[in-house]
């Protein structure tokens, strides 16, 4: 036994066997007192006195919770001299008081410590009868009793406590276990709850922030995390100004004041930087001195602030702020509880932001091919529509030249076949545009052979410099896209620039896949041109090319000058070509592999 112990029931059992003494001889005196020595009576209530007044000292310690090895020891010694102060006013009948004392030293301490006290009873037992009878007159049977009982007495109840002693912490192991069990099923309850929670936010990003933080909330207070809390949300923010990438609150629950939401955290310092650097929850236990956290007047008055940090793979999205006026207030396995809150937020983060890519894609998909079919009907209606009425009419013409002037008919059925043949070959190029089998070979062949119809249908020179490295990074996708935007730019340029010569230039330029149409026609003003694109006022050329550069994750840079021509170029990071051409070789393998697989099973059948 060393230091503080806890008081259990063990304590106060003992506290009610120290009565005995004071009620034994209490009752001894009260039975056989007959008034014959007053020296006697007084020197038994003050062995009674003193017996009371100890056990209410020990009373009051117990229930304080205190108790340790020195009291216990205190206690050992006191009831050995009340034991034997009792024996010498009360005579032999109480020679069983001094039993007392050696149980406790027996039960409380070891067998060494038994056996001393008890041979310090049996040694004082002794001197009383001798100081009182003389030692002839001492009543052997009963001292030979006690000289072997009392010695032996304490090393007896050292082995019976030791076989106590572990059932006591057996029954404490027990315990923990149970209540350990108890709180990881309640753990085990929070984190399903929290992934249901998450899985009916329906990938909306805000009411994803809300259920993040409101049932972080609601998990600290269901593990003993005592209120008042505070909880948000902080997401990297591009700000207006210079500072760039900063921390803003995007959710918090009701208990952050509306001021702290304009509160804005570069992410670099503090109990907040250190989450982000370290990639693990940071705890402020001073939340006022942060260098951060102490702009913040919720979390700055807290006494201790859990940081931790929302990433999903390589993504990082800021960090989730839990805030107690409790000094200490997280413990490690709440840490461990929020860590696991945080990542299935930073997941269900993501999962919404890729759902709303995918809807912006999807909504970017939907108006080029929106805008194609606008562009397409245009071009149907200013150009093979038209020659196929004036067809029409010239044969309605002929039939009637025919009654008249026959001989002319044969020179209008020429000029008809020279517009027949122009209108099939503006509705060939037409075709060639929306899906050139050329391309199956790759980007260079499909340009080429734009060049060549652009030639032969409308006499327009066209001129194609090609990296050769270039086509082997491309996927179908992006060749398909790329040479859209190609023939977007040059059929805009054949139409309105008046253009002697268009240049088509595919390239690498550093860590960019570039793709340029330079054309030396008019030019034109490209911010009104922008505008009425945006507008939906014409140029739907304009429109596309932006659309089309978007889907690839590009941008398209303009620019021209009035009279002297326009440069459109297309860039694409390599990062971006790279990884869709992996994605796609990945499933051509699975594709693949799966072909095998089928024509093996069948061969085996």
């Amino acid at each position: 036994m060393n230091g503080q112990q806890p008081v259990t029931h063990r304590e106060w059992a003992l506290f009610a066997l120290r009565w005995l003494i004071p009620l034994g001889l209490f009752l001894f005196t009260l039975m056989n007192y007959r008034g014959e020595n007053g020296q006697i009576l007084s020197l038994t209530l003050i062995v009674i006195v003193v017996a009371v007044v100890s056990n209410l000292i020990l009373a009051l310690l117990l229930a304080n919770d205190q108790w340790s090895f020195l009291i216990a020891t205190s206690v050992i010694v006191t009831d050995t001299v009340l034991a034997l102060a009792t024996i010498a006013v009360g005579g032999l009948p109480l020679v069983w008081a001094s039993v007392i004392p050696v149980v406790i030293a027996g039960f409380y301490f070891d067998l060494t410590t038994g056996l001393v006290v008890g041979g310090i009873a049996a040694a004082g037992l002794l001197i009383i009868q001798a100081v009182q009878l003389g030692m002839n007159n001492l009543n052997l049977p009963v001292t030979i009793l006690m000289l072997i009982t009392l010695p032996a007495a304490g090393p007896l109840t050292a082995l019976l406590a030791v076989d106590e002693a572990e059932m006591a912490a057996l029954r404490d192991r027990g315990k923990r276990a149970k209540e350990i069990t108890k709180l990881a099923t309640e753990y085990m309850h929070v984190v399903y709850e929290m992934a249901e929670v998450l899985s009916a936010s329906k990938l909306d990003p805000k009411r994803v922030l809300d259920s993040a933080v409101n049932f972080g909330l609601e998990a600290l207070d269901r593990v003993g995390v005592r209120p008042h809390l505070f909880g948000a949300i902080l997401l990297f923010d591009e700000t207006e100004d210079d500072l760039g990438t900063v921390l803003r609150i995007k959710e918090a629950s009701s208990s952050v004041p509306r001021g702290d939401r304009y509160v804005v955290a570069p992410g670099i310092a503090g109990a907040i930087g250190d989450a982000l650097r370290d990639s693990e929850p940071t705890i402020a236990r001073s939340p006022s001195t942060d260098s951060e956290l102490r702009h913040f007047e919720s979390f700055g008055n807290c006494s201790s602030v859990l940081c931790l940090p929302l990433h999903s793979g390589d993504e990082w999205y800021g960090v989730m702020l839990f805030g107690s006026q409790e000094t200490d207030a997280f413990k490690e396995i709440h840490v461990e509880l929020m860590r696991a809150v945080s990542n299935m937020a930073a997941a269900s983060i993501r999962n919404a932001r890729m759902y709303g890519s995918l809807m912006v894609q999807r909504d970017r998909l939907v108006n080029v091919e929106q805008n194609a079919r606008a562009q397409l009907a245009s071009e149907l209606h200013d150009g093979p529509t038209q020659s196929v009425a004036a067809i029409t009419m010239r044969l309605n013409f002929i039939r009637k030249l025919l009654e008249k002037r026959p001989e002319e008919a044969l020179n209008e059925l020429y000029q008809i076949e020279d517009m027949a043949r122009q209108t099939t070959k503006e509705i060939r190029a037409m075709l060639f545009e929306l899906r050139p089998k050329s391309l199956e070979q790759g980007l260079e062949p499909g340009l080429r052979q734009l060049a060549d119809k652009m030639q032969e249908t409308y006499d327009q020179n066209v001129a194609i410099d090609f990296d050769p490295t270039c086509d082997s990074l491309l996927d179908s996708q992006t060749i398909l896209t790329v040479f859209s935007f190609v023939t977007e730019a040059v059929t805009n340029a054949r139409k309105h620039a008046n253009a002697d010569l268009i240049r088509v230039q595919v390239s690498l330029q550093d860590d960019t896949f570039l793709t340029e149409v330079i054309d030396d026609g008019l030019g034109f003003d490209v911010e009104k041109a922008l505008a009425a694109a945006s507008s939906r006022e014409g140029h739907l050329g304009l429109l596309n090319l932006q659309e089309r550069a978007a889907l690839l994750e590009g941008n398209v840079h303009i620019d021209s000058v009035i009279g002297k021509g326009t440069r459109m170029a297309l860039l694409v990071p390599l990062d971006v070509i790279r990884l869709r051409k992996s994605e796609e070789s990945s499933e051509a393998q699975i594709d693949g592999g799966s072909t095998r697989i089928t024509a093996r099973s069948g061969f085996l059948q």
